[in-house]
């Protein structure tokens, strides 16, 4: 047997050797998908929490935009009709 042939102990090997490796980067990438999908999933969660915290402070700008309101017309009431009460 020349060395140009290749024999079918070698070929053999470097068929175990290959699927071996092809194993483990599928285990890897398994992994790898399940760390993306929790980490995906926290990801949603934080979303949904700045989507609460973003309503909480419309309703609060709301309120404070009304709160004002009334203090303005109270400021009104009590310096008098013709009297603006920044002129001071």
């Amino acid at each position: 047997m020349s060395e140009e042939k290749t024999s079918l102990e070698l070929l053999g090997s470097r068929v175990l050797t290959l699927t071996a490796e092809v194993r483990d980067l599928q285990q890897r990438f398994t992994v790898l998908e399940s760390r993306l999908t929790v980490m995906e999933g926290r990801l949603t969660a934080l979303e949904s929490r700045f989507s609460a915290m973003e309503q909480r402070f419309a309703v609060q700008e709301e309120r404070m935009t009304a709160m004002l309101g009334v203090i303005v017309r109270i400021a009104e009431c009590v310096e008098g009709p013709n009297r603006s009460p920044l002129s001071d």
